[in-house]
């Protein structure tokens, strides 16, 4: 009888013990914390984050890191409907802090020093709002110049071998155009059809989107107009062919046929170049400037979620993941640009070369191009009709001066919209 009293209490204990570490929103207490990450890959990158999350466990082993792998396009309402559900994952891999930023965690509040991990980043992607560090950028890219060395060394044109070598708008338009002549190109340049690659133009003319407060429309200026203008002449006078931005013709595909002279495009492209053309040698060049030296970054953050109870354990780990020795290995693995200081020039497998000169676009751009890009739900409302209105442009239907104040218009509405909210 004894034995059966025992066997049953213990019996009792062991329930009693797996329904107090049950956990729904909010975990309970237990020795073990564990972190959902979503996450989405375009590549490998679920591979490389899962061997450093290993690692951390290893050394953190109360910590168990659960990878909820989602497509791109249901990152933003799988987070919702969690949220929703008062299910919040601990981190999430991001593009875009706009629509959680009130979701979001002040990792300042949990990291070992604010300061000191606010100034390990680099210029690039805009992750402190109002004095809150609401993410860490995983990793970063720019907007670039790719370009054909087979046509430029046929042409006899050499492109910039060194900052001090950068062209100016006509150098690059003149080098372009003698390539086209003798390079045996048909085009000097195809361009993505992409506002953020447009908007590179306005920043190296000294223009921009926003006043410096960021709440007001700096459009319709001078700057603005001049840069709009070079790129109509460049389209006009065929230099970019029209069936890109008037028309649905991939920029990639035009330039791998090996009858591009340059493709305006991103530090991801060196990735997809590098098994994708055979025919010809291609190289990275710096980009052209006329007021200034621009371009403008993107990239992924990593963002930890309020109300989930491990808000300190997941701010650790993006702490920790953020150290330029762990950031390295993942940029190296996945072939990206990094924003920690100290990851300028890492170790690729391909292409150092030519992520060093993205990486040095980078570190002469202003924080104009980032601030202004990383008001997410400014830029977010506005650019279809940025891309959409400058088609408009090149088509005749707008002239530079309209489609400027347009834009002033379109810009300042989102803004009150926004305030209004």
């Amino acid at each position: 009888m004894k034995k059966t009293v025992s066997w049953l209490l213990m019996g009792m204990l062991a329930l009693s013990t797996l329904v107090g570490c049950s956990g729904g929103g909010k975990q309970a207490d237990s020795k073990e914390k564990k972190l959902d990450v979503v996450w989405f890959s375009d590549g490998k990158e679920g591979e490389s984050f899962l061997k450093l999350a290993d690692g951390y466990m290893k050394e953190h082993p109360d910590i168990k890191i659960n990878l909820i792998e989602v497509p791109y396009s249901d990152l933003e309402s799988k987070i919702k409907n969690m949220i929703n559900g008062k299910e919040a994952p601990a981190i999430a891999r991001l593009t875009n802090l706009g629509p959680f930023q009130n979701q979001l965690v002040d990792l300042g509040e949990y990291v070992s020093n604010k300061d000191e991990f606010v100034n390990s980043f680099g210029e690039g992607l805009k992750f402190v709002f109002d004095d809150k560090v609401l993410a860490a950028p995983m990793d970063v890219t720019a907007n670039g110049l790719i370009y054909n060395k087979t046509a430029f060394d046929k042409a006899g044109v050499s492109v910039p071998q060194s900052e001090d070598e950068v062209w100016t708008w006509e150098e690059w338009k003149e080098a372009m155009k003698t390539v086209m002549e003798k390079g045996g190109c048909k085009y000097g340049l195809v361009y993505d059809k992409s506002p953020q690659r447009f908007t590179t133009l306005l920043y190296q003319s000294g223009g921009g989107l926003l006043n410096p407060e960021l709440n007001e429309s700096d459009f319709n200026t001078a700057e603005n107009k001049h840069a709009i203008q070079f790129f109509k002449d460049l389209n006009d006078e065929g230099i970019i062919p029209s069936s890109v931005w008037l028309g649905s013709e991939n920029p990639n595909n035009l330039f791998r046929t090996g009858q591009v002279a340059m493709h305006f495009s991103g530090s991801w492209m060196i990735a997809n170049y590098k098994d994708q053309i055979t025919d010809f040698e291609w190289g990275v060049t710096y980009l052209p400037k006329e007021a200034t030296r621009s371009s403008v970054p993107g990239g992924k953050y990593l963002a930890a979620f309020q109300n989930t109870g491990v808000e300190k354990e997941a701010a650790e780990f993006i702490e920790w993941i953020s150290k330029p020795e762990n950031n390295a290995r993942y940029c190296e693995e996945n072939s990206y640009l990094s924003q920690v200081k100290g990851n300028e020039s890492l170790n690729y497998a391909y292409g150092k070369e030519f992520f060093d000169i993205f990486s040095k676009e980078l570190a002469a751009t202003s924080t104009r191009p980032g601030a202004e890009w990383g008001y997410q739900a400014l830029t977010g409302g506005v650019q279809g009709d940025l891309r959409d209105k400058l088609v408009d442009v090149l088509a005749g239907k707008l002239t530079v001066d309209q489609y400027a104040e347009e834009m002033d218009g379109v810009i300042n509405e989102k803004l009150k919209e926004l305030k209004d909210q």
